[in-house]
C-alpha cells in the first residue's frame, strides 16, 4: 500500500516540531525526559500504538521520527528510557 504525499507530509510535520522543540533548548539542557503524552501535545497529534514500545524510540535515521531528534542533534538514551518516559540526550560534538 502506497501512503499518499500530503499523509507523508503531515506525518513529516508533526515530527518537526519535536525537532523544533528539541533544537530549542538551551546548551546547558543535556537531557531530558518526556512522556510519551507530552510528546503528543508537542506534536499535536497522536503517536503511533508502536510508540508505547522501545523499538519505536531507536536512533534509526531511516525512520522519519528518528530523523527529527537525529537532525536536532538529540539521541535518545534507549538504556534509560522506559514505562515513564523517553530521554534525549544531546549528541556529542
Amino acid at each position: 500500500m502506497t501512503v499518499p504525499e500530503d499523509v507523508r507530509q503531515r506525518r513529516s510535520l508533526k515530527y518537526i516540531r519535536l525537532a523544533a522543540f528539541l533544537a530549542g533548548q538551551p546548551g546547558s539542557v543535556e537531557r531530558l525526559e518526556l512522556t510519551v503524552a507530552e510528546i503528543e501535545d508537542l506534536v499535536g497529534d497522536t503517536l503511533p500504538s508502536s510508540a508505547r514500545f522501545p523499538s519505536w524510540w531507536r536512533n534509526d535515521e531511516r525512520r522519519m521520527h528518528s530523523r527529527a531528534w537525529l537532525t536536532a542533534g538529540w539521541e535518545v538514551d534507549e538504556s534509560s528510557s522506559g514505562p515513564r518516559g523517553i530521554v534525549f540526550t544531546r549528541k556529542p560534538g
